[in-house]
């Protein structure tokens, strides 16, 4: 299977790139594929569905004004946990990716759930338009994959690489003027400054866009190249991830928009 230069820097796409292993009795389909998307899908779901059952049940605290049941409390904690440890897991141990996928996946959804329903009051509008417009970039990427508008060819490759590594470099850059006495408070204006934060949020979502374009083609070769079925877990947790990390990108952006608007 080609290499995708740099957008190949998702590490779960660059783990089916480098399968060598093949099977044309037993291989991945786009039919496969998609039913363990689905499971992934219905584990989001299944976190939400969970936050709604903790949400009505057991004795209740009240933490920093936030009142919430211990169940949801204790259930929060183990759900950070899972979504930290369990892409690394994914990363090292494919085998384990049905589990460790769904439990991410199942993990995230609570996370989510639980988020909007203590602030859904404020911010309910906000969240369900991320998830429209999250919905709207994966229709629309995969739209200009499947006609050949957009692939991931080298024109694609340059601007995410620009994008990347100005994202980088202006990082470090930011760091280092942290650092620097003469500089510290001209860098903290300017990370509080809320028109270039949304800037950055801006680019992140195109960043998160085009790796969709990855997903797609590396679904594509995975079928194409007949790899053994068991890797259709790994392509279908390649492309949830991607989107999940997109649509916090892109609410990360609406909420800066609202807090920009906000202070006007």
């Amino acid at each position: 299977m080609a290499k995708s230069g740099i957008l190949s820097a998702n590490p779960i796409v660059r783990k089916l790139q480098n399968v060598k292993e093949h099977d044309d009795q037993n291989c991945c389909t786009y039919a496969g594929i998609s039913r363990k998307l689905i499971i992934f899908t219905a584990m989001v779901v299944a976190g939400v569905l969970m936050n709604l059952l903790l949400k009505f049940t057991g004795s209740t605290v009240t933490i920093e004004g936030i009142t919430v049941t211990k169940g949801q409390m204790a259930f929060l904690a183990l759900a950070g946990v899972i979504m930290l440890i369990c892409p690394f897991i994914s990363i090292f141990f494919v085998g384990a990716i049905p589990v460790t996928g769904s439990l991410f996946c199942m993990a995230t959804g609570y996370v989510l759930s639980w988020a909007g329903g203590t602030f859904g009051g404020e911010y309910a509008a906000t969240i369900r338009l991320a998830l429209i417009l999250t919905a709207a970039i994966v229709l629309t990427m995969s739209y200009l994959y499947r006609s050949g508008i957009v692939r991931n060819g080298n024109k694609v490759r340059t601007v995410v690489f620009t994008l990347v590594f100005s994202m980088v470099i202006g990082g470090i850059l930011v760091f280092i003027g942290a650092l620097i006495p003469a500089t510290r408070n001209f860098v903290g204006q300017l990370m509080t400054n809320p028109l270039l934060n949304i800037g950055i949020s801006a680019v992140y979502v195109v960043i998160g866009a085009l790796f969709l374009i990855v997903d797609f083609e590396t679904i594509d070769r995975v079928v194409a190249d007949e790899l053994p079925k068991k890797y259709e877990w790994l392509a279908a947790y390649s492309l949830a991830f991607s989107i999940i990390w997109l649509y916090l990108k892109v609410l990360e952006m609406l909420l800066r928009l609202r807090g920009s608007s906000d202070k006007d």
